[in-house]
């Protein structure tokens, strides 16, 4: 009778353990496909100097439409120790079959175990995966159309998008960004950025400049990138909102991509670079708990006198 208890105790303390490390997953995590990724310490030019970076590209390759999609990742060192990990969500809302869109993570010393980043040296891999992409009948707008786009390397070695949305549909939509992806020769994601709301209302027929570097860009960054996509992005009119006299638009100042001062405009079921370090905490908090019920178990069964015969 003790064993059986012994068992019980046991399998009940491995199975909370695992109802603590592993979070709930929705179903049509496996219609996002993450295509490719790549990590870069960020520069000390950058919001987040010395943190580790990773960027990559997902696509939806299910048939329905995806309302937003949630990654996490965990970063190993050579010896197979996790040192960190962070969730995020890709820049797009609303993806349709087939449709791609970028992400970016932090890994900052606040989601680290450690409390620093000494071990960067030492990364071997960063592991991600999809941890939420629900189905939603909701779609954007697609009157939104790209007319026109370039690209160039200024003076100081920064590469730039710019370019003119128009609305060719009926309807006038709310705030529009622009969401860039930049690729390598090899067509690896190598970077990404987005713009600020370029306009709160856009009318049929108005149109809108925009212009788009990408975070952390460096001269050697900028090197590198050998082609790019884009991807626009709106919200639906809100009631305050009141269409502008004329028909052609420009944002009021020339959008800046610094993190630090541009507003992410698209929403994220987390904040955005919410850190897993507490998560990874109490799994290790949990398993030793698990340790000290087991020793205790067969301490007490060894203990125990046995019937004479």
């Amino acid at each position: 009778m003790n064993k059986i208890i012994a068992i019980l105790v046991v399998a009940l303390s491995i199975t909370s353990l695992c109802a603590l490390v592993i979070p709930c997953v929705s179903a049509e995590t496996s219609d996002i496909t993450i295509l490719n990724y790549m990590w870069y310490t960020a520069p000390s030019t950058s919001y987040y100097a010395g943190d580790l970076i990773v960027v990559g590209e997902i696509q939806n390759t299910g048939p329905n439409v995806i309302d937003f999609v949630a990654l996490q990742g965990i970063a190993y060192t050579t010896d197979g120790v996790a040192q960190a990990g962070a969730y995020t969500s890709a820049y797009a809302e609303n993806l349709l079959p087939q449709q791609k869109a970028p992400f970016y993570i932090d890994f900052s010393v606040q989601t680290t175990l450690s409390g620093n980043l000494t071990w960067l040296p030492l990364l071997d891999r960063v592991d991600l995966r999809v941890i939420r992409a629900n189905e939603t009948s909701v779609r954007q707008y697609d009157g939104l159309a790209v007319v026109a786009n370039t690209s160039y390397v200024d003076t100081s070695g920064i590469y730039t998008v710019v370019g003119y949305i128009q609305n060719a549909g009926s309807q006038p939509v709310g705030e529009v960004w622009v969401v860039a992806t930049y690729y390598n020769a090899s067509g690896a994601t190598i970077g990404t950025g987005y713009t600020n709301y370029l306009t709160h209302y856009m009318e049929p027929n108005g149109s809108l400049q925009f212009s788009t570097t990408p975070i952390d860009v460096t001269s050697e960054m900028s090197s590198q990138i050998a082609s790019y996509s884009l991807l626009i992005q709106s919200q639906e009119p809100t009631t305050t909102a009141s269409p502008t006299p004329s028909s052609s638009q420009s944002p009021s100042a020339s959008p800046t991509l610094s993190p630090s001062t541009s507003q992410q405009p698209t929403q994220s079921p987390e904040p955005q670079q919410a850190t897993s370090s507490s998560t990874l905490v109490t799994a290790i908090v949990a398993t030793a708990a698990v340790i000290v019920v087991i020793v205790v178990v067969l301490f007490l069964l060894k203990k125990k006198p046995k019937p004479k015969p």
